[in-house]
């Protein structure tokens, strides 16, 4: 199954550990198409359903949409890498401005981002 950064997929998270998010439920593809063909594993955001108002830079809301059956918060700060078999079927696509906001916040939690030259 090919999918692209802001893509909305099912994820199995189990085994889990800790505090570490687990089960199958939603999380946003991070790496771009070509990453995700080139490698073994993808980079992905956790989604839940319980929501938190106001999170930024840690949660992030997502409007239910297409196969996305609920209202979730992007689960910003959970971000891992995974082996792409535990990627299921594609759910939905964020809006340009909504993945700008997650990847700018992202780049909050990190410390900040710098712009190519």
């Amino acid at each position: 199954m090919a999918y692209d950064r802001g893509d909305i997929c099912l994820v199995d998270f189990n085994p889990a550990k800790g505090g570490e998010m687990g089960k199958l439920r939603p999380a946003i593809i991070m790496s771009s198409a070509q990453e995700n063909d080139m490698l073994d594993t993808a980079i992905v955001i956790p989604l839940s359903t319980v929501i938190e108002k106001d999170a930024l830079p840690y949660r992030y809301q997502i409007s239910k949409r297409e196969k996305l059956q609920k209202n979730s918060d992007a689960c910003i700060y959970e971000i891992r890498a995974l082996s792409k078999i535990r990627i299921k079927e594609r759910l939905t696509t964020l809006q340009k401005s909504e993945l700008s906001t997650i990847q700018q916040a992202l780049c909050e939690i990190l410390g900040g981002c710098r712009t190519h030259a």
